[in-house]
């Protein structure tokens, strides 16, 4: 696997036949044995957050080539952005973050055991040409932006938050019966991920406890913290 070098001050990146990957993945491995996450190191890389903030947001993308010369890509998210001060990525730390996310979690939660579909996508990447690996973007805990965000997660984090804003805003100045119908329509947006997630959570606080449980679920939602572009 190929990797790009990141150019975010304090961010390092490192694979398999990168110079002081096998000290980090000691560090992060403890008392764990290797041979657990052994077939997956060929696809995965460690994070080094050598700056002096720890990370909220990082985001890891894997660009693939496919037997048939068809590309891909997919980029694995890291996120502590509503409680930042409860993330683990701090000054010094090192992540592990592999193409197969069974194995990301493996590592993390110290296990011994993998899913017949983490395997099977372990597979899939075997057959792969080529892989790199690259550093898409970084969101420092106190919201500064930066990296390429390929995927536009700055837009995406940006508009969520102003979304779920407005939308906990209006239902807390609703009647019982408005409410109601305001949440069950939001419940079931099948567009909108995070308004139908927390559609569903005040619903179910309105209906177990009414209009006091629904508003002091509202009032405890915490959002994401605002984020803005570094550099």
């Amino acid at each position: 696997m190929q990797i790009t070098p990141c150019n975010i001050a304090g961010i390092g990146l490192l694979g398999l036949e990168s110079q002081g990957f096998e000290q980090a993945l000691s560090e992060l491995l403890g008392r764990a044995p290797r041979i657990l996450i052994a077939p997956a190191l060929p696809y995965s890389v460690i994070v080094l957050n050598d700056a002096a903030r720890a990370i909220a947001l990082l985001g890891v993308r894997f660009d693939m080539t496919g037997p048939r010369g068809k590309p891909y890509s997919v980029i694995h998210y890291s996120d502590t952005l509503r409680n930042p001060e409860k993330g683990d990525f701090l000054p010094g730390a090192r992540r592990f973050i592999s193409a197969e996310p069974s194995y990301t979690s493996l590592l993390l939660r110290q296990g011994d055991d993998l899913s017949s579909r983490g395997r099977n996508n372990l597979d899939n990447l075997r057959r792969m040409l080529d892989i790199r690996a690259s550093i898409d973007c970084v969101v420092w805990e106190n919201g500064g932006f930066e990296g390429p965000d390929t995927q536009g997660a700055f837009e995406r984090i940006s508009r969520q938050r102003e979304m779920e804003r407005v939308f906990l805003s209006q239902v807390m100045e609703m009647s019982d019966s408005t409410a109601e119908q305001y949440l069950r329509i939001a419940a079931e947006d099948s567009n909108d991920r995070a308004r139908k997630t927390l559609g569903r959570k005040l619903l179910e606080g309105l209906e177990t406890g009414g209009m006091e449980e629904m508003i002091r679920r509202a009032r405890g939602h915490r959002l994401k913290i605002p984020v803005w572009r570094q550099g």
